[in-house]
């Protein structure tokens, strides 16, 4: 106990750095996913197809292989041109939760916009509205409650994702653990039953307040 009493100010430090990566990574790829999944419906080749690509690379490949590109390749190549310095733990962090993310949030609003009866569609165009204003006042709207869950659920992955920018020298939650446990080998649970708690009082909250949202969104959705 005393030993979690003691490691708990940089335990917390280490929690506001994950929810510092989380929020900032996650918006970015509900952004992404939205283009993308608008160029996934696009009939033109050259949206559709590099769409496509990049969802299927993405999600093929290990999250961890495409921090290290960002990381190392990609930091290469800038100091080449004396540009290293756009390239550290929180950038290649962000960038990397951001774009793997953003491939599935891809998916989530391509099947979200899909359940959207074409009627509706159909109707909104019969009175007028454009296909902007369709999207945005008729289509989105109505897919935005069967997001909501698997928004939260890719959000609670993210933050345990987040975990991988240690590898990097990043400062969150399980950077702090292992360094907290490397000195402390001798007695580790109490480090770990801190970790995990920390994880729980940014993950439950998270799923509290989704499902207020959507159950708020689906009722102004009747009238």
């Amino acid at each position: 106990m005393d030993l979690a009493l003691q490691a708990l100010p940089a335990f917390l430090a280490g929690a506001r750095d994950t929810v510092i990566y989380c929020v900032t990574a996650f918006p970015l790829a509900l952004v992404l996913g939205l283009v993308l999944a608008l160029m996934r419906n696009a009939r033109t080749v050259w949206l559709h197809g590099p769409a496509r690509i990049f969802i299927e690379v993405i999600r093929g490949t290990p999250i961890l292989v495409q921090l290290y590109i960002l990381y190392y390749a990609l930091g290469a190549i800038l100091a080449q041109y004396h540009l290293a310095n756009m390239i550290n733990a929180w950038s290649a962090g962000i960038a990397a939760l951001a774009l793997n993310y953003a491939a599935y949030e891809a998916e989530i609003f391509r099947a979200g916009l899909a359940s959207v009866e074409q009627g509706q569609t159909e109707a909104a165009y019969s009175l007028g509205l454009s296909r902007a204003q369709n999207f945005f006042r008729i289509v989105l709207p109505q897919a935005i409650p069967l997001m909501i869950p698997p928004f939260v659920n890719d959000f609670i992955f993210m933050i345990k994702d987040s975990a991988i920018v240690s590898l990097v020298s990043g400062t969150d939650l399980t950077s702090i653990l292992s360094f907290w446990v490397t000195r402390h080998g001798s007695n580790p649970l109490p480090l770990y039953a801190l970790a995990i708690v920390l994880y729980l009082a940014m993950s439950l909250p998270t799923s509290f307040v989704a499902r207020k949202l959507e159950a708020r969104v689906r009722a102004s959705l009747q009238f």
